[in-house]
């Protein structure tokens, strides 16, 4: 599969998203809390499980003793990042939407300059809180946010989509002016990504972007880059997203019955996102290493 496929594919089911909404299909926000934990499971954890793969590209390191210190050096970035959120989870929301929109505007790095595709992540990331900000607030609330906090990062986020839609129109006009054309895929993707960031309910869009579009792509870039192939890529992420599970099962039975009863998928919810918070900052740290090193793929 090309990154044309996986484009087409998560234009399908936009599309059958759209349908379902305009015959009054509502999917329970319990259930999608379920079915993106599942999601990001299944299609998620396996982009970021390549993490060994490329580092070892990357030449990080050699032998067996120094990729043992690699995986606890990734492991113990990933846990502090964690411990950083139940102590400062206002500061470390902040510094994941940032981190995220920094991180997903790679998904665009071949065909557009750094500020559109900056521009672009930015509205994926905040889009919600422009439409959505009565179901955004309780989300970031469940995330150990304040009420008080998490409406002032709402209003915060509600200035970046503004700016960066401007951003992003500007790339468009001008581009325009520069009869510079792009492929009618690519340009509803963009336009499918701007308008899923204010139409759909912020884990359905999140979802739908991160495991369908962001993850596969990745996979994609890996493989090509690796010289393997995807179900290869797949395979060898296995025991990494095993393990990633073991960790997180762990930590949530740990938390969740040394502290006050919550339900569970309250439970399930903060997990994912406090969890995906600290592996983003491994990884994160390690694909910006790598695409700086292919910076054709």
């Amino acid at each position: 599969m090309t990154k044309l496929h996986y484009s087409q594919f998560y234009l399908g089911i936009l599309l059958l998203c759209v349908l379902a909404a305009l015959v009054n299909i509502d999917i329970p926000e319990d259930y999608l809390i379920v079915g993106l934990a599942i999601a990001v499971t299944l299609l998620g954890l396996p982009h970021g499980a390549l993490d060994f793969a490329v580092a070892k590209s990357l030449k990080l390191f050699s032998t067996t003793l120094h990729a043992v210190y690699f995986i606890v050096a990734y492991s113990v970035i990933a846990a502090l990042s964690i411990v950083f959120w139940l102590n400062f989870p206002a500061s470390a929301l902040t510094i994941f939407l940032c981190v995220s929109i920094y991180h997903f505007s790679a998904d665009w790095r071949t065909s557009m300059p750094e500020y559109a595709r900056i521009s672009l992540a930015a509205i994926v990331i905040c889009g919600p809180a422009m439409t959505f900000s009565s179901l955004v607030l309780p989300l970031f609330t469940a995330l150990l946010l304040s009420t008080e906090t998490a409406g002032f990062l709402i209003q915060g986020m509600r200035v970046m989509f503004c700016i960066s839609l401007l951003g992003f129109l500007y790339f468009l006009v001008k581009m325009e002016n520069f009869n510079k054309t792009f492929p009618k895929w690519q340009f509803a993707e963009w336009m499918s990504l701007l308008v899923s960031s204010l139409v759909f309910t912020p884990l359905l869009h999140f979802g739908l972007y991160f495991c369908l579009l962001h993850s596969p792509k990745h996979l994609h870039d890996v493989s090509k880059t690796l010289n393997i192939t995807l179900t290869k890529a797949i395979i060898i992420s296995v025991p990494f997203v095993l393990l990633t599970l073991l960790l997180a099962a762990t930590l949530y039975i740990g938390f969740t019955s040394s502290g006050n009863a919550i339900e569970i998928n309250t439970a399930l919810l903060r997990w994912v996102f406090i969890g995906l918070f600290g592996l983003t900052m491994s990884h994160m740290l390690l694909i910006s290493a790598w695409h700086r090193v292919n910076v054709g793929d």
